[in-house]
């Protein structure tokens, strides 16, 4: 890597994901990672309950008020006790109204569509060549490597090609949204479906394209976004969308993650952490992302397992 090429990560999360960051942050200090610097975005409200982070080496403690623009963080904020007040079936209900009938507002400002802007906000203002995105659901590997990020043959974008007419649901919205912001005809029966962390950003390249979407709007880029009808428009779909269309001047070096794991099924705790540690242990493995309770139906105490697994760092593993 170049002295002068400059990575940051980026983490945007909240009091609901404080275990997973505690482990996530945890693996960060122990791999090859622990020499860039961190930003962590925290929901303002939640930012008290992340001070024992403050002072790591290399993390920037931010709060969503210092990043969003003040009149979205007034309304993620009144979106967020909205939320709480009627409950997840509610909220899903007014999304869906807002999708039809542009009313109410409130739910294209709840915490998953600021995290997103958070995320495009930082990786595109902050003084890098490339900024990487890691959720705390994500564990990071002693083997992981800069070089996951970074190619002598373009800019890196990590890729899972679908069939387009295979693709469907929440997938399939996040893939039509970003074509449409991006005023991109599709032209290939494939498309690229990696919607998760580690994500990769250019920041000449993010600033390029948000920067031709104000221009085609006349609005703020985050205006856009947020004015778009909720849960239907992905940040990296966006900017995916925009390397298709930019790729005839740009060299785009769609790399498959072979070196990311999933778990999903957190019913068996032990059953969990021995996996976890086993894949650590795995040197073809540099991440690993527990998507436990992804549909929200059920309700686990995530420190059943995520304690165990912090262990395993307290430990030379």
């Amino acid at each position: 890597m170049s002295e002068e090429h400059r990575i940051v990560f980026i983490t945007p999360t909240w009091a609901g994901d404080l275990d997973h960051f505690r482990v996530m942050r945890s693996s960060f200090e122990q791999s090859l990672f622990a020499q860039f610097d961190h930003y962590v975005v925290v929901q303002d409200e939640d930012l008290a309950l992340f001070e024992e982070f403050r002072d790591r080496n290399g993390l920037i403690l931010l709060s969503t008020k210092d990043v969003l623009p003040e009149f979205v963080e007034r309304r993620r904020k009144r979106a967020r006790k909205l939320a709480k007040r009627l409950g997840r079936h509610s909220t899903r209900v007014c999304g869906s109204l807002k999708r039809i009938f542009s009313w109410p507002i409130w739910p294209s400002y709840t915490g998953w569509h600021t995290q997103q802007i958070c995320k495009l906000k930082l990786a595109s203002e902050l003084v890098c060549d490339t900024a990487v995105i890691i959720d705390s659901d994500v564990i990071i590997t002693k083997t992981a490597a800069i070089e996951d990020f970074l190619s002598a043959s373009g800019t890196v974008c990590f890729a899972n090609w679908l069939n387009r007419t295979e693709i469907k649901g929440k997938v399939k919205n996040w893939v039509d949204e970003s074509e449409c912001l991006v005023n991109v005809k599709p032209d290939s029966d494939y498309v690229n479906v990696y919607f998760d962390t580690p994500f990769v950003f250019n920041r000449l390249l993010l600033c390029e394209a948000l920067s031709l979407l104000e221009k085609r709007t006349g609005k703020d880029w985050w205006d856009v976004f947020l004015n778009r009808p909720p849960r239907r428009w992905s940040e990296f779909g966006f900017y995916k969308a925009f390397l298709i269309k930019k790729e005839p001047l740009v060299n785009i070096d769609w790399r498959e993650p072979s070196f990311c794991r999933y778990l999903y099924d957190t019913k068996d705790v032990k059953s969990v952490v021995n996996t976890v540690s086993d894949m650590m242990h795995d040197p073809q493995i540099h991440y690993v992302t527990i998507h436990s309770q992804a549909n929200g139906r059920e309700y686990q105490d995530p420190n059943e397992y995520l304690a165990p697994i912090l262990s395993i760092f307290s430990r030379d593993y």
